[in-house]
């Protein structure tokens, strides 16, 4: 497995700045550009890798919730087992969202197995949604610019505001949201997704992304 770029995570250390002091200029030291190249290859979030296990990444939030030498504060707030796990991180919260083939589709697929077979599998890591407070869409475009390139596609309306700019690297999408805001675009949502689990998931399930997500997900897989 690859290390973590440093724009990365300098780049997530910034969000928790961003959640403290909304107000920040662009003039602000921190809206820099990095100085490394875009990175174009993403194949999971931070050092979790897409496919992680749900007993992997809740053990790991466990340890760190407690380690007293952990540099960061991290609060396991809700879960639902192989489904999510939602965290506050230095004030922002991570929601890691996993995937479990349907028993339906494993049966057709391996038809010996058994119930119990099947609950011992566990769910896979296939999204982390970041959840922010409003900020400038603007200023997130800009940091995420800087540290994978320019967006690759973009579907939002400037008459009304909405919609989502698009990040395609090589195994990975990135979805920044926008909404309005007093007649102003601000963001407060961004998500990491699996190229290729996303593709599984729409194959085999329909309950597992909103219908934009979906739909965007349609867009850019078959194409």
């Amino acid at each position: 497995m690859k290390h973590t770029p440093i724009t990365l995570i300098f780049f997530f250390g910034m969000l928790g700045l961003w959640s403290q002091e909304i107000n920040l200029k662009e003039s602000d030291p921190i809206f820099e550009p990095a100085r490394q190249p875009p990175q174009t290859q993403l194949n999971g979030f931070l050092e979790d890798p897409w496919g992680s296990s749900f007993s992997a990444i809740l053990d790991k939030f466990k340890t760190l919730a407690t380690s007293p030498i952990s540099k960061s504060n991290i609060q396991i707030l809700h879960l639902q087992k192989d489904r999510y796990i939602l965290i506050r991180r230095n004030n922002i919260q991570y929601q890691y969202n996993f995937y479990k083939t349907p028993f339906e589709v494993t049966k057709l697929k391996n038809h010996e197995i058994t119930k119990q077979e099947y609950e011992a599998k566990e769910g896979e890591l296939y999204q982390v949604r970041i959840i922010l407070p409003f900020i400038d869409s603007k200023l997130l475009v800009e940091k995420l610019e800087s540290t994978y390139g320019k967006k690759t596609k973009s579907t939002v309306d400037e008459k009304n505001l909405s919609g989502a700019d698009i990040w395609e690297l090589e195994g990975s999408f990135i979805f920044l949201w926008y909404e309005p805001y007093n007649n102003k675009a601000f963001s407060r949502r961004i998500d990491f997704i699996s190229k290729s689990l996303s593709e599984r998931i729409l194959l085999e399930s329909k309950d597992y992304f909103d219908s934009k997500e979906k739909q965007l997900l349609k867009d850019l897989i078959i194409k």
